[in-house]
């Protein structure tokens, strides 16, 4: 048995050894990397080169951001004469209706006064006196309504409706083009056009699917 292991003890041996003497030649062969500076060394530089692109991308975004912002402004009708109208009317028909309504209703409609008071006269600096008195009513009357003071309330929303100079609920005439509950975009085009062209169907413009 002694005879029988020994060979075998002595040819691992030689074979550790050979792949010991192996390994140290790639490691410390001038002409050859090491598989771990291979792996590693490019890692700092590519993060290097990615970082730098993102913030170059960064860079040209925003740039470009903010040279469009001006035409997107423009695009979108953020202050038009259009937009303005459509808050007016809208807007101006929600407080309208809040000048008999109790506090719990006008506190339910609160956003209104705001919206009011800002989009409608929305790019007009000369209206910005008007603007901040009407935001001023807008929170009495939302003051008065958080109290329980319907009557305070219906009193703040009619200086409101005066100043504004709101003669009228608007958004539900026959024919308007700011009707909120049109199945449609408010305002383009006009109702008259769109009603003309749908005929014995104009019941479904106002959601009703029963069509004549």
């Amino acid at each position: 048995p002694r005879a029988f292991l020994q060979p075998r003890s002595s040819g691992f041996s030689v074979m550790l050894a050979a792949a010991t003497v192996a390994a140290s030649a790639l490691v410390c062969s001038p002409g050859l990397t090491p598989m771990a500076v291979q792996v590693r060394a490019p890692a700092p530089v590519v993060m290097a080169a990615e970082t730098s692109r993102r913030d170059l991308l960064s860079t040209v975004a925003a740039a470009g951001a903010a040279a469009l912002a001006p035409a997107a402004a423009f695009a979108d009708g953020a202050a038009s004469k259009n937009t303005r109208e459509k808050v007016f009317i809208q807007q101006g028909s929600r407080v309208w209706r809040l000048q008999s309504a109790d506090a719990a209703t006008i506190l339910s409609e609160k956003n209104a006064f705001k919206i009011f008071a800002e989009g409608a006269y929305a790019g007009l600096k000369e209206k910005k006196p008007l603007s901040k008195e009407l935001n001023a009513l807008g929170d009495k009357a939302v003051k008065a309504a958080k109290a329980g003071d319907s009557s305070g309330a219906q009193a703040a929303v009619k200086e409101f409706v005066a100043l504004a100079k709101i003669t009228k609920e608007q958004d539900t005439v026959k024919g308007g083009s700011f009707n909120p509950k049109q199945r449609r975009n408010a305002g383009d085009p006009p109702t008259e056009a769109i009603e003309g062209q749908m005929g014995t169907e104009v019941g479904a413009l106002y959601g009703n699917m029963k069509l004549k």
